[in-house]
């Protein structure tokens, strides 16, 4: 029980989704159509260690005292205070296998916890198909181009034209790399950073894949 506290009191989106998932057992739709919250909004929320959206948090808060969960904002907010979530429930939401909404939530937050740096981001097309699916998590950490010796064929994140997409990419210079995907014309690009996938978290069956690489 003294783990998934901590864990909890780490995470403002984890604790926003065991209020949700584990006292109230309701879905983000519901959530969206009864308070005129979007349901992306909770979802960025939930997978967010740390409080991006003030707004939102507040709205999200304010709709659980409406369904009658009696929480502090100390505890909602920061983390502190009274433990609103009997073990019970805290054994349903973090040690259910089955529960593979719950066991996602958890494994992005140990990820983040780990690697400080580390960016998530969900996978939107199907360009890297059959390795990497629609709705698929994927985690990396930028790097600059100049400092990693090789990349040969290497799913990374790239970003282009202010939006980041993952490619399989090869190192052609300190400045330039390939990337190609399937359906995808192979194309040289000019980047100066670049992000080898370290995390995947298929989205509809469990798996945690977590290696590293090498970089100077």
């Amino acid at each position: 029980m003294s783990d998934i506290k901590r864990i909890l009191a780490q995470s403002a989106g984890l604790r926003a989704y065991s209020i949700r998932v584990g006292i109230l057992n309701k879905t983000k739709r519901y959530f969206s159509l009864k308070y005129n919250i979007l349901s992306n909004s909770i979802k960025q929320y939930e997978e967010s260690p740390i409080i991006r959206s003030k707004i939102t948090g507040r709205k999200i808060y304010e709709a659980f005292l409406s369904e009658g969960v009696k929480i502090s904002e100390n505890w909602f907010f920061e983390g502190s205070g009274t433990f609103p979530i009997s073990e019970e429930i805290c054994a349903k939401l973090f040690y259910e296998f089955e529960d593979q909404e719950s066991k996602a939530y958890t494994d992005i937050l140990l990820f983040k916890a780990r690697y400080r740096d580390a960016e998530i981001i969900t996978i939107e097309d199907k360009a890297n198909y059959p390795y990497y699916n629609y709705g698929d998590y994927v985690g990396f950490i930028w790097r600059k181009l100049n400092k990693i010796d090789s990349i040969n064929k290497t799913v990374c994140a790239v970003e282009i034209n202010d939006e980041i997409i993952i490619r399989v990419c090869t190192k052609i210079s300190n400045t330039k790399v390939r990337i190609e995907g399937n359906n995808f014309q192979i194309k040289l690009i000019t980047i100066d950073k670049i992000a080898p996938i370290i995390f995947h978290r298929p989205g509809k069956r469990y798996r945690l894949i977590n290696t590293d690489f090498k970089h100077s």
